[in-house]
């Protein structure tokens, strides 16, 4: 990824996108160096491999409508949920990171005649992932397709990870059957796992399988309970550990 200016950063908190409600994101990235000095050194000696610690804060605007922050923020404090962030936003190709993280603080910012801001701080566990956008946008029922494939760059060698978050749904509740492909040529694509059907919005769910295939792509089947009314905002990423 080039140098970037920060202004469509994507941020999605299990499965709402919170972008538009954020100003500021900071991802922290610290490992311990344990000091094993003795007498007679000049200089301080330290011990490699240290525990490493990866922290998430987000500054944004506080919103007590339906669906926005402050209705996801508070039950999710000291509660396990799934975090993305991607530097340059949500349009496919991009890169980010993925992890499981806990909300270990929620703080609510209301200055004299100005606007109200919220703090938030996640503590990650691992596995992190090295992301790719794999797809965004509106799926319509009735539909079905793929979305294009993604060049990883090299084969993998372990296991990938899918993530698929539905971030809304409209109309008629569509029933989104969808799985994640991959493939060595980009041509001849193979089936790596089945997400969870979903009729949803505001949820995700993930998948994790081996793959040695450089290519993978989203497919999807939508139906919206016999009628072509239901849509669904999707954002699909995929990945493999970079941190454990």
């Amino acid at each position: 990824m080039a140098r970037i200016t920060a202004k469509n950063v994507g941020i999605a908190a299990s499965g709402r996108d919170v972008s538009g409600r954020s100003n500021n994101m900071t991802l922290t990235l610290t490992a311990e160096a344990p000091e094993v000095t003795g007498f007679g050194e000049g200089t301080r000696a330290r011990l490699p491999d240290g525990l490493a610690d990866i922290e998430l804060g987000i500054d944004g605007f506080f919103d007590s409508s339906a669906s926005q922050v402050d209705e996801l923020f508070q039950p999710l404090v000291a509660a396990s949920s799934f975090w993305g962030v991607f530097n340059a936003g949500f349009t496919a190709c991009n890169i980010g990171r993925e992890f499981t993280g806990i909300l270990t603080e929620y703080t609510v910012n209301t200055p004299v005649a100005d606007a109200t801001t919220t703090t938030i701080t996640v503590a990650a566990s691992p596995p992190i992932l090295d992301a790719k956008v794999l797809a965004t946008g509106s799926l319509v029922g009735t539909a079905s397709g793929a979305a294009n494939g993604v060049d990883y760059g090299a084969a993998t060698t372990g296991s990938v990870y899918g993530i698929m978050r539905v971030l809304a749904v409209a109309g008629t509740q569509p029933q989104i059957a969808a799985s994640l492909q991959d493939s060595t040529n980009d041509s001849t694509w193979a089936t790596l796992f089945e997400f969870t059907t979903t009729s949803f919005g505001g949820n995700y769910n993930y998948a994790v399988a081996p793959s040695a295939a450089r290519y993978r792509r989203f497919k999807y089947l939508v139906g919206a309970s016999g009628a072509a009314t239901g849509s669904a905002g999707v954002l699909v990423t995929c990945g493999s550990i970079i941190y454990q």
